[in-house]
């Protein structure tokens, strides 16, 4: 299970495997351990050194955001050890980032070549959080 340190290239993708006419894109994060603490992870494509001063605004490279909600500490009281054995509220499960507009517009930009993931983690600021503790197995980019 990969632990995200913030502006690391996590995945890349071959867009040239896509379909051409695809209705709906996602980018999955899979067997997801939902964090302690809230916060929120950026996505972009093909720019390696994205990080929290990355503009989103008008940037075809920027995929989306996704939020995530933080069990906090005090949720162990509740299940002691679940964390550790993926029980309950803390099983891994796969949260999905519908990024189906901004695809379209970068492979329309870009052309269907093969490019990285960057993710960034921000707090509700925008102060970008190095390690924010997010664990998960895996990132796919999925299109139906």
């Amino acid at each position: 299970m990969a632990s995200l340190k913030s502006g690391a290239t996590v995945a890349s993708f071959s867009l040239d495997r896509l379909e051409p006419e695809f209705e709906r894109g996602e980018l999955r994060f899979e067997g997801l351990t939902p964090p302690r603490d809230s916060f929120d992870v950026r996505a972009f494509l093909d720019e390696p050194h994205a990080n929290a001063k990355t503009p989103t605004e008008g940037n075809p490279h920027y995929l989306g955001t996704q939020s995530f909600y933080g069990l906090g500490a005090e949720a162990e009281k509740y299940a002691p050890g679940a964390r550790e054995r993926g029980e309950g509220q803390f099983a891994p499960q796969q949260v999905r980032l519908n990024v189906t507009d901004r695809l379209r517009s970068f492979i329309a930009k870009a052309g269907r070549k093969t490019v990285p993931v960057t993710l960034v983690a921000v707090d509700e600021n925008g102060k970008e959080i190095p390690e924010p503790g997010l664990h998960f197995e895996g990132l796919s980019l999925v299109t139906s």
